[in-house]
């Protein structure tokens, strides 16, 4: 997608919540959505043009590959969270827990991308961003006025 395609997808003011794998490919920087990753957390989310935040969830699963590889790994992972301290951290509450068994009940979708989708809806988030291609089929299962956008090139 084209960065103007992107600046239509996602409205200026518009609230974000970004899944874990956006996340990765802006901190990985080599996948192939790596670039528009970038493009909403340093051009929209950074500059303040939309308010952002993450699951814990995301925070758990960003959090798992440095730990296997080291403290450094560790530190620009963290980094990446301080960095970006307008970006609200959400619990899991017992709404989002409920909300999550409403959408794997719906759906094929596991525990953590249901609880992702969840925080997104409970939070009344505008648009969740991901490049996870099979949240496509959970389109059904939104409550109305949440969108999904999936980067891809």
């Amino acid at each position: 997608m084209a960065p103007v395609d992107l600046e239509a997808a996602i409205p200026t003011g518009a609230s974000l919540l970004i899944d874990t794998s956006a996340v990765l490919a802006y901190l990985t920087g080599t996948e192939p959505t790596s670039p528009l990753a970038t493009q909403v957390l340093d051009g929209f989310v950074a500059t303040g043009r939309n308010p952002a935040a993450l699951s814990m969830v995301t925070v758990e699963e960003i959090l798992v590959r440095p730990f296997r590889r080291g403290s450094a790994a560790v530190a620009t992972a963290e980094g990446f969270l301080r960095h970006f301290a307008e970006i609200r951290l959400v619990d899991v509450s017992y709404d989002i827990a409920r909300e999550a068994a409403r959408i794997r009940a719906a759906t094929s979708l596991r525990t953590p991308g249901a609880l992702i989708i969840a925080t997104a809806s409970v939070t009344q988030t505008d648009i969740l961003v991901t490049s996870d291609l099979s949240w496509r089929s959970t389109t059904d299962t939104l409550p109305p006025g949440l969108h999904i956008h999936i980067l891809s090139p």
